[in-house]
């Protein structure tokens, strides 16, 4: 049973994308607590896409399919641009030349140029390798389920990559995360647009975008865009910081700031990833053979392993049914209170009304 992240954990999993992973290595979060899985996977491609694939376990792409289906979920990160500097735009021997070169000349400039002029009919070669490399995971992978992560130039890439998956793969996408980076729904043909369509109707897209930043651009009213909008409650920071989630704030359970609708749509996210985590439990349970056996010292050791002891999945629910209805309950009264001020207000002015019209009557009578 996969973990279920906060928004908070699902930003430091989307941090990763700049660390120099190593091949087979373990991907943490949380000071090594949680593990997100293996890097089976390094990209660097001659296009500038650079990205990582995270399996569950390590599974070479080279390994035997029989291997390869026991991959249960991946997780791809899209790496965002190398930061420029005069040096390494301008001079050949550093070692950021060619990077730099192509992810800002060949691909941030151009699609910022497309997205700002309404569109383009052909994408540039970063944004087209990425769909390349989301099609031959989810090929090399087939039993798993994916979730994709992308900041800046890499969230153009894993919107883009998303967009053009095969109408019989979106159910595998899982989640897809995408921080800071231009709107590139306007980059779409009408086949892509029908594909998000689908997939922003199973509520599994987000789109975050901290105003305060000058990178997501394309952005307004009006505008459709690749997954839902997520507008961030962002506090001032410095213009570089801004850019990497400084401006970013959680609550104390890790949910992130944002705006009545965002609030709404990532805790809907969150309700169906524990729905759907109750229920893949509950097929383990009523698997024959290799499954759990109807052993109830078995089921309960397998529901402790999983987290799923007495206290989380009956005091701390009740507790927080409590804690909802006496929320819910102080609302309504609030809510009658206010009724009756607002329905005491029109009584006294509709009093005050007739009183003045007997005065202004009584003037030209």
């Amino acid at each position: 049973m996969s973990k279920i992240y906060t928004d908070e954990e699902r930003m430091k999993i989307a941090k990763k994308q700049y660390e120099n992973l190593d091949l087979e290595g373990k991907v943490t979060i949380n000071n090594g607590s949680d593990t997100v899985g293996y890097v089976s996977q390094v990209n660097n491609k001659p296009t500038g896409e650079q990205s990582f694939v995270i399996t569950d376990k390590y599974v070479s792409p080279t390994a035997s399919l029989g291997e390869r289906n026991q991959v249960q979920e991946i997780t791809v990160l899209y790496r965002g641009s190398t930061a420029p500097s005069i040096d390494n735009l301008f001079n050949p021997s550093h070692k950021d030349y060619d990077d730099v070169r192509k992810d800002w000349v060949h691909n941030d400039l151009p699609t910022a140029f497309q997205v700002l002029n309404g569109g383009a009919p052909v994408v540039t070669p970063q944004l087209q390798s990425s769909v390349d490399t989301l099609r031959e995971v989810m090929k090399l992978y087939p039993n798993a389920q994916v979730n994709v992560y992308g900041h800046s130039l890499g969230s153009m890439n894993a919107q883009y990559a998303i967009a053009n998956l095969d109408k019989k793969d979106i159910g595998r996408i899982n989640g897809g995360f995408f921080y800071q980076g231009p709107n590139v729904h306007s980059l779409l043909s009408l086949e892509q647009q029908d594909t998000i369509n689908a997939l922003n109707s199973l509520d599994r897209l987000f789109n975050y975008v901290d105003a305060k930043d000058l990178v997501p651009i394309g952005y307004g009213v009006g505008k459709s865009t690749i997954g839902h909008l997520i507008k961030v409650d962002g506090k001032k920071v410095g213009v570089v910081d801004q850019h990497m989630w400084g401006g970013y704030q959680f609550d104390e359970d890790g949910n992130l700031l944002t705006d009545k609708e965002g609030s709404l749509q990532l805790a809907k996210y969150t309700t169906n990833q524990q729905l759907s985590a109750i229920n893949n439990l509950r097929k383990n349970f009523m698997k024959s053979g290799g499954g759990l056996s109807s052993s109830e010292a078995e089921i309960l050791t397998a529901l402790s392993n999983g987290g799923a002891t007495e206290a989380k999945i009956v005091t701390e629910t009740v507790q927080e049914c409590e804690e909802s209805l006496a929320e819910a309950t102080k609302i309504e009264q609030e809510y009658d209170q206010l009724l009756q001020q607002i329905n005491e207000a029109i009584k006294n002015q509709v009093e005050t009304d007739q009183e003045l019209a007997q005065q202004i009557g009584s003037l030209y009578g």
